[in-house]
């Protein structure tokens, strides 16, 4: 049965962004029903291997990385389950976290363990968060101004990506090749993102009411995904900490796990 949009349970919306599934088409508990499933499923899920499969190193910084991604999926759905604005808040605001603690990621991935580079990194980076939050709650209104911050944080990441992999060769071939299938699924589906953003009438070829945004769920979420497993890698050669790169699920997904003294004598 067709919903009608004026019963939708979520309105009045408050998020400063709408997106090109229809509303209540399915349910009118859930304002965009395929945007939601696919925000648990692309990118919840992919937090959720790392947590179990990853941190070969068995460091926080890992850890916390996975549980920002499976809490962004979280606020995805959130926020495409019901456009309002907290969600909206709960979904960005992870993003430009994760960003931020990768680039942590790649600066300290030499550094003995409780050894740190920068031992005043990791308070410069939670002041700059918190002050970022604030900006970011005084301009929610300004889509924009989101999508600005996280642009800018990004390509930092991506020119210490290409310093430290591609430049120095850290992590060797493995980092290399989870790094560029990284790059690829994250920027390949955020074409279709801008697809979804812009024109609303090719973004519906999918069927059944989905739109390329379900794409941009998976693709971004195993972009993420394959980043930090990437920069697991860089840390794994440098610390000289025996790991090899195992896949599950019919070898679609990689993982990182830690080979232990026995198995190298096997």
């Amino acid at each position: 049965m067709k919903m009608n949009a004026s019963d939708g349970y979520w309105l009045p919306h408050t998020s400063s962004i709408d997106f090109c599934e229809a509303n209540y088409a399915h349910l009118n508990s859930i304002v965009e029903l395929h945007n939601t499933w696919s925000s648990l499923a692309g990118i919840s899920f992919f937090g959720l291997v790392g947590l179990w499969k990853g941190n070969p190193t068995r460091e926080i910084r890992y850890s916390l990385g996975y549980i920002i991604l499976f809490l962004i999926g979280l606020g995805s759905a959130g926020l495409h389950g019901t456009l309002h604005w907290i969600f909206q808040s709960s979904d960005e605001l992870p993003m430009i976290y994760l960003v931020t603690l990768m680039n942590f990621m790649a600066v300290e991935f030499a550094s003995p363990q409780g050894k740190p580079k920068y031992p005043k990194l990791p308070l410069i980076l939670l002041i700059l968060v918190l002050v970022n939050t604030l900006i970011y709650y005084k301009f929610q209104h300004l889509y924009l101004v989101f999508i600005a911050t996280y642009t800018a944080i990004t390509s930092y990441h991506l020119y210490l990506v290409y310093s430290l992999i591609y430049k120095n060769n850290a992590g060797g071939h493995i980092s290399k090749k989870l790094s560029r299938w990284s790059v690829i699924s994250y920027l390949g589906s955020f074409v279709l993102w801008l697809v979804d953003m812009f024109y609303c009438e090719f973004s519906s070829l999918l069927g059944i009411g989905m739109t390329f945004h379900v794409i941009w769920h998976f693709g971004a979420g195993f972009g993420a995904y394959l980043g930090i497993v990437s920069l697991e890698n860089c840390r794994c050669v440098a610390l000289d900490i025996p790991c090899e790169l195992d896949f599950m699920l019919f070898g679609c997904i990689p993982f990182l796990k830690r080979v232990d003294d026995s198995s190298k004598d096997d």
